[in-house]
């Protein structure tokens, strides 16, 4: 555990990410408040540069697995599943841009009970739309909050452009 803490302490300080409490304030994209979130280098695509806070999932090519992690499509399907919240900015000008497999910190919710908090995407967002289940933006970075869909479920209102949220939704299989 101690070395895990270790590593943890050395991708935040060799990445220039914002520490763990600044990444909750940031009032970007997705990020992770309560619950149980465990937090992984996860295999990412080669040459797609996305952001912090940035919903991602397993990429499918072809109908099958690539092993590498990619911007979350709109919901779970044809085993494109959710996986986490990626916790560093991946950038053109990254060294290691265009290398597939590179990792990258991403915060996984460990169970239904992890919550994070999110922006509003598309849709007008009021408190009835509290456990509504809805697909993510086109973005990968918010929620559509009048599409429903198997992506996340919305558990609490804070304003009309930020809620809380889940990701309960079922696994899917790839053809």
């Amino acid at each position: 555990m101690e070395t895990l803490a270790i590593l943890f302490i050395s991708i935040l300080k060799n990445k220039n990410m914002a520490n763990l409490a600044s990444s909750y304030n940031n009032l970007l994209n997705f990020v992770p408040i309560e619950g149980l979130w465990d937090f992984r280098l996860v295999p990412m695509k080669a040459s797609t540069a996305i952001a912090q806070g940035t919903a991602v999932g397993i990429e499918i090519d072809t109908n099958d697995v690539t092993g590498y992690a990619t911007k979350m499509g709109t919901e779970n399907a044809a085993g494109a599943d959710f996986i986490g919240i990626l916790q560093e900015d991946i950038a053109a000008t990254d060294d290691d841009y265009a290398t597939a497999g590179k990792l990258k910190l991403v915060a996984i919710p460990m169970n239904q009970k992890s919550m994070a908090e999110f922006l509003v995407g598309a849709g007008t967002f009021t408190a009835v739309d509290v456990f509504r289940t809805v697909e993510f933006h086109s973005d990968s970075k918010s929620l559509a909050v009048d599409t429903a869909g198997k992506g996340a479920r919305i558990e609490k209102y804070l304003s009309a452009t930020r809620g809380v949220c889940s990701f309960p939704m079922p696994n899917t299989e790839t053809a």
